[in-house]
């Protein structure tokens, strides 16, 4: 009798365990699969910026969402090989003076428009980077690299896009430039 109420107590066990260890391994399993997504992969691609500013400054790259229109900053990732890991999302980012910054982000659902560059003073200016794009289809950053020109050069950001530079999506009254089909 005492046999086989150790063995039901080691099939408990055994079962508990199993349960325990399961459902992370496979959620584990089917986060791996979300990160090896090969759709993914097609639409990652990557530029650079380079700070020619003559200054230390903060940089966030802003697109503007297809669908609803507003902007915020592109969703940054790690790398452009599987497993793709997402970053934060990059806003704010430090680039020393004639420093370089690799940006990768997915684009499927993002134009990207502006960069605004924060001055080690706190003041924010923008410089436009693509001018391709609709409400309803996005294309891949169209250059290899963009330049943060000296900031005297470059327009103070108008204060609606300044909740971007806190990695937050807004609406732009100034988009009238921007084609709605």
């Amino acid at each position: 009798m005492e046999v086989v109420a150790n063995m039901q107590r080691r099939k408990r066990l055994i079962v508990v365990i199993c349960i325990v260890t399961g459902i992370p391994v496979a959620l584990g399993g089917i986060g791996l699969l979300l990160l090896c997504n090969p759709m993914l992969l097609t639409f990652l691609t990557s530029f650079e910026i380079r700070n020619e500013s003559g200054m230390d400054v903060r940089v966030t790259p802003i697109g503007r969402w297809e669908g609803t229109g507003d902007y915020g900053p592109l969703p940054r990732y790690w790398n452009r090989t599987p497993p793709a890991i997402p970053s934060r999302r990059g806003h704010d980012i430090p680039i020393k003076a004639g420093g370089r910054l690799k940006i990768i982000y997915d684009w499927d659902d993002i134009n990207f428009r502006h960069l605004l560059v924060r001055s080690g003073s706190g003041e924010v200016y923008i410089t436009d980077t693509d001018k391709k794009g609709t409400l309803h289809y996005c294309y891949a950053a169209q250059h290899s690299s963009y330049r943060i020109p000296p900031l005297k050069e470059m327009q103070k950001a108008p204060d609606e896009l300044l909740p971007c530079t806190r990695g937050e999506d807004v609406r732009y009254s100034g988009a009238a430039d921007y084609p709605e089909r």
